[in-house]
Order: structure tokens, then sequence, then C-alpha cells
């Protein structure tokens, strides 16, 4: 009988060779075990879920570049702790620096900054709107019941008929396609 740490080491070869089974397969080894995990670190279940899904399609994305692994189980559990707290760090960057914002624009409000405020804000939102127009109807879909009606994933798998881990991939791709229009523009 072979050992999970051989099985393991025999999926990433396959993954790396491009083989779409074992990647699945090592999903749905590690896809329960990540999740508790994951939400040792935080109790935030859906950002856990979104950063299992980043770690996967990162994986399956640079496939090719992957090194050999040891030990899977042990990459696949640091790699989504690093994820995690690079996700967390960064939310509290944007929180800090929206904080320091606020207090800049109460104690130095000028009519020229508030100019200068607007024609960002509008320069952003011409951008988006670009943007969001590159995205399939589908995309454009989920992104506004996640986004502006606030809803659930299983919410939105349930208004779209597709599964939850459908709707995140979707959430997912929208998201990364809306970054990439708007930096290229």
């Amino acid at each position: 009988m072979q050992s999970v740490k051989s099985i393991d080491s025999l999926l990433w070869v396959k993954i790396k060779l491009g083989d779409l089974n074992a990647f699945n397969e090592l999903y749905d080894r590690y896809i329960d075990q990540l999740y508790e995990f994951g939400i040792q670190h935080t109790s935030d279940k859906d950002y856990v879920m979104d950063c299992i899904h980043d770690l996967f399609l990162d994986i399956y994305k640079y496939r090719k570049k992957l090194s050999n692994a040891d030990n899977v189980k042990f990459y696949l559990f640091k790699s989504l702790k690093r994820k995690i707290n690079r996700k967390y760090k960064s939310k509290i960057k944007l929180y800090d620096f929206d904080d320091k914002q606020d207090e800049i624009k109460s104690s130095y409000a000028s009519a020229e900054e508030s100019i200068i405020q607007t024609e960002k804000s509008t320069e952003i939102n011409t951008k988006l709107s670009c943007a969001l127009q590159s995205l399939s109807s589908k995309q454009r879909k989920g992104i506004s019941l996640k986004f502006d009606e606030k809803k659930s994933y299983e919410e939105i798998a349930a208004i779209l008929g597709i599964s939850i881990e459908s709707v995140r991939t979707l959430i997912y791709r929208a998201v990364k396609k809306l970054r990439s229009e708007i930096e290229m523009k």
C-alpha cells in the first residue's frame, strides 16, 4: 500500500504535467482539512474558501513552474496560511489608509482637494464602468449580487443555478479581470 506522501507526490508530478484529474483529486483530498485549518486562523468562512480557491487556482496556473514538493500536505497548509495572512494584512493596510485619509480630509479640507478627489472618483468610475463591460453577463450578474446586493455565495448559487464552487470561481475570475482591465487603462 502506498503512503499518503507518495500518493501526494505522484499527484503533484501529474499536476505539474497538466493532469486535471490529478489536480481535482488533490483538491478533493485536502479541501476539508484546509478549510478546518483556515477557520482556525479567521472566522470568516467565505474568506477562507476564497483563499483556498486562490491557492488551487495559483497551483494550476503556475503548475509548470512548481518545484518538487517533498511534503505536499505541508506545502498546501503553509501556502494557505500565507494567503490568509497576506490578504488579512492587506485588508488592515487598506483600512488604516482609509482612516488616515479621512483624518486628512477633515483636517485639511479645501476646495482644491475636493475638486481633485471628485476628478479621481470620476476617473475611477469611468474605468470601472468600461471594465465591467468587458465581463460576461453572468460575471456582471455575479459581481452585482455579491458586491451591490451583498448576497452570500450560497444565495448567488441558487439565483444563478450553479454550484457554490462555480460561483466562487466566477466571482474570482471576474474580479481578477476587472483588476487587469483597470490597471491596463
